[in-house]
């Protein structure tokens, strides 16, 4: 089989992005036809989103920015974006975008809301060279209409039993840790700042094994040869608690999308410099979810509790899957400057790992296996069976300049509840569990020392103990 050429497969997955947002400029600048992103007319396409009797449409971002906020993206704001019709049958119009963002800015969206913006080419280059150099997902959502708890979790699980962001104990049944401990798949996990596996207790005997080190490693590890057969990349979390000199690289807004594309060139220079390596090698570049921008595309009906998700009962059904996001998947087992249209989400992802690394005898789980059954295919779907790009092209080697402006994320509280979330774990793991901050994440000690003399009584009370 031709996915059995794959030797390694390589997990990058950025922060809160709808595939319009970073990759509509495809089609919207000719590069990518056949891509389904945004029409060269944004007036009269239906991308029209209605508020208070004015029609606002997607616009070309001016440049390369922070946001003035993080944009509305739960569970009850993806509902009002979405703007699911009775049907029969029920489909999104995907009008409600500005609604969602009005609520959260006093009524007022202003004349170009941030939720309709999304970037040339230019302003995300290693994005958009990605993309066009191999090969795009067009029809790729995240599993469930909602924020990134869920999604991550699904991603990593292949289900979900929560339904929204918080302070929360995150269960982390069929973990994709335990899962390749029990097929003896070697993996590393990579992470450039605290990682978002704090969030799951029952995850944190695992991270202690020695397979979880600091991103400066990554490079020297594949340069050498001393790679493992899966290898999960994490960026330094915008929402997560930072040193002075640490800037997020994750791409969740508002910060600029530049300091992810320097952390993505970054990941493709290591991955593409040792050609041994790179011959087998599978790397996917994917989003946890649409973070309240744009998409023009509704997602498919998709009924997310026959799925095992969301348990307790959701306040609001999921009956479609989540807002489609950016993905791109870079080998030389990839078709060059291909989009794939076949219908995907995260555990598109968990289907491939079974069918590379098993024998198949048994899905990844029943979880997976129903929406395999109900129209989520593998990605082993992109794979063919002659390799091209086997001498990799050269990245854009342009300076890139991120505006940055979001002020000392030491000094300031966390805002928003992802951030409010990190920050309550950090302080949990600290005392709960100093053996594995002391090996893995140094810097926590530092960063309480800081937030202590910085902003005294700053722990965050009626915070759940994450003690295991």
């Amino acid at each position: 089989m031709s996915i059995k050429n794959i030797k390694t497969v390589i997990l990058v997955m950025f922060e809160n992005r709808s595939f319009d947002n970073m990759l509509g400029h495809l089609k919207y600048e000719g590069i990518m036809p056949d891509a389904r992103g945004l029409e060269s007319d944004l007036q009269h396409n239906g991308y029209e989103n209605l508020y208070n009797g004015h029609e606002y449409a997607p616009f070309p971002c001016p440049q390369d920015q922070e946001l003035s906020n993080d944009l509305p993206h739960e569970y009850n704001y993806v509902a009002t974006q979405l703007a699911i019709d009775d049907g029969p049958p029920p489909v999104a119009q995907m009008t409600g975008f500005v609604e969602a963002y009005a609520s959260e800015n006093n009524g007022i969206p202003g004349p170009q809301p941030d939720p309709l913006s999304f970037y040339s080419s230019k302003q995300v280059p290693m994005t958009s060279f990605l993309a066009r150099t191999f090969s795009p997902c067009d029809n790729w959502f995240c599993p469930v209409p909602t924020s990134t708890q869920p999604n991550r979790t699904v991603a990593f699980c292949g289900h979900t039993e929560i339904y929204e962001t918080k302070t929360q104990i995150i269960p982390a049944t069929n973990n994709l840790f335990d899962w390749m401990n029990k097929h003896h798949i070697t993996w590393t996990l990579y992470h450039d700042a605290l990682s978002f596996f704090l969030f799951y207790p029952d995850i944190w005997r695992t991270l202690d094994e020695g397979n979880v080190v600091r991103y400066d490693r990554f490079a020297t590890d594949l340069k050498n040869g001393n790679h493992t057969q899966v290898m999960i990349v994490e960026p330094s979390y915008q929402d997560a608690p930072h040193l002075l000199f640490e800037h997020p690289n994750d791409n969740h807004p508002p910060v600029a999308v530049g300091w992810g594309e320097m952390f993505l060139r970054q990941i493709y220079l290591a991955v593409t410099a040792n050609p041994d390596v790179w011959k087998e090698t599978l790397m996917i570049v994917y989003y946890d979810e649409h973070g309240g921008f744009y998409d023009h595309v509704a997602p498919p009906l998709f009924d997310n509790a026959a799925a095992g998700n969301a348990i307790p009962p959701l306040p609001t059904k999921f009956t479609t899957l989540g807002p489609r996001i950016p993905a791109i998947l870079v080998s030389p087992w990839i078709e060059p400057g291909k989009v794939q249209h076949d219908l995907y989400d995260h555990t598109s992802v968990l289907q491939l790992l079974t069918e590379i690394f098993t024998e198949m005898n048994e899905p990844y789980s029943a979880q997976v296996d129903y929406r395999a059954k109900n129209g989520i295919q593998s990605l082993s779907k992109a794979i063919v069976d002659t390799p091209t790009n086997l001498t990799p092209p050269a990245p854009p080697a342009d300076p890139i300049f991120p505006q940055h402006n979001i002020g000392d994320p030491v000094a300031l509280p966390p805002k928003g509840k992802m951030a409010e979330a990190f920050e309550n774990t950090a302080r949990d793991v600290l005392q709960s569990n100093p053996g594995l901050v002391d090996k893995h994440f140094p810097e926590l000690n530092n960063w309480k020392q800081t937030v202590d003399l910085l902003r005294p009584g700053a722990a965050i009370s009626g915070a759940p103990s994450m003690d295991t």
